[in-house]
């Protein structure tokens, strides 16, 4: 083959290639997501909006602490795109006001009895709306609000290694136990929370402290989290890691006892899952934007290997990775009246000299001009 023909053939291939490429970027970043944008708007039926309950609320997030200002977000998709099948609409529910109850006295009592606490460990004033318990044995401390039936109950778990057996639980039995023992204090009723998920962490004692162990043969105890969903959306709370209802249980005894669940947080609030308001959500474009200026919050730093059984330390975050976003609901332990859409930006951070870790934003979903500006 001579010179003028291998020249020819050269040019042949590289115009070949030029189309190839042309070609390629004409599907998948034109025609395929023109084409999916087509079928969405043919074919997706929206549900017409209803703005029956007016502006709503401003969201009030609760900011994790970091070390610095102003990180660098970076969109970390599989497709490095947003996402393109998100709604323009989105429900919004009502949470069922809190009512009172000339038995709500008796009833935290009744509470406070199936955790393993008497009325010679109440430390309280009747005539108020909290009631209070300490059992010094243990160390343990319980609050349950009869107006709103908040409850919390704490337990210094330092140095407490030789009350509960290694091995002695594992992930199911603690889904089950945490399961019986919320319904025995009446905060396991609401409809969603049975068919919701779960997420459990098994913990072992190194020394004096409790760390996750993966080993169910070394597990002495394990925290649950009780998440709820609506539509197929999740419903989160301040913390997404954190279940607004969340125990650590123990196998140690079937009698009433605040170290068979020395840890309990429950923040009940039923919903009223008939709704008829419909509310327009701010285009993902937006909610972007709106992260890329450091405008939404970050709700949820964990470094890795971090302790779920220890306490959080604000670290520096210098680049944010964004690999998922999604809409969902949120709820806060504080009474809301509407049960609101948030977008969700989830994902990892990276600093230099360590090995950073896990990271979650909340941006509100609810067009601005349904929102009600900050006074």
């Amino acid at each position: 083959m001579n010179l003028t023909k291998t020249a020819e053939l050269v040019k042949k291939s590289v115009k070949y290639f030029l189309i190839a490429v042309v070609s390629y970027y004409l599907l998948t970043a034109v025609i395929f997501p023109g084409s999916a944008a087509l079928i969405k708007a043919l074919f997706t039926k929206e549900t017409p909006l209803n703005t029956i309950y007016g502006q709503l609320d401003q969201l009030e997030f609760v900011r994790k602490k970091i070390e610095n200002d102003n990180p660098q977000y970076v969109l970390n998709t599989v497709n490095a795109r947003l996402p393109g099948n998100l709604p323009t609409t989105m429900r919004v529910y009502k949470f069922k006001p809190p009512q009172y109850s000339y038995l709500a006295g008796k009833n935290a009592a009744a509470e406070a009895a199936a955790l393993g606490f008497t009325d010679e460990d109440l430390i309280s004033d009747l005539s108020g709306t909290v009631y209070k318990w300490r059992k010094s044995q243990t160390s343990s401390y319980l609050t349950i609000d009869i107006n709103s039936r908040v409850l919390s109950l704490t337990t210094n778990m330092d140095g407490k290694n030789l009350f509960f057996k290694p091995g002695s639980i594992d992930k199911g039995e603690a889904v089950k136990l945490a399961k019986e023992r919320f319904l025995a204090i009446r905060r396991f009723n609401d409809g969603l929370y049975p068919n919701g998920s779960q997420t459990v962490k098994l913990g072992r004692y190194v020394g004096n402290k409790l760390y996750e162990t993966d080993s169910t043969a070394e597990a002495q105890v394990a925290l649950v989290d009780f998440f709820r969903s609506i539509d197929k959306y999740p419903i989160l709370g301040p913390d997404p890691s954190e279940g607004i209802l969340r125990m650590i249980v123990t196998d140690r005894s079937k009698k009433p006892d605040p170290l068979n669940n020395p840890i309990v947080e429950a923040n009940y609030w039923e919903i009223n899952t008939n709704s008829k308001a419909v509310y327009p959500i701010i285009d993902v474009k937006e909610a972007w934007k709106m992260v890329t200026e450091n405008k939404a919050v970050i709700v949820n730093v964990t470094p890795k290997n971090a302790n779920p059984f220890g306490t959080y330390t604000p670290v520096t975050v210098e680049k944010i990775l964004i690999d998922n976003i999604y809409l969902a609901y949120y709820e806060t332990p504080k009474f809301q009246t509407y049960l609101q859409p948030i977008y969700v930006f989830s994902g990892k951070y990276t600093t230099r000299g360590t090995e950073g870790g896990s990271i979650t934003l909340y941006f509100p979903a609810v067009t601005g001009e349904w929102s009600k500006r900050s006074q």
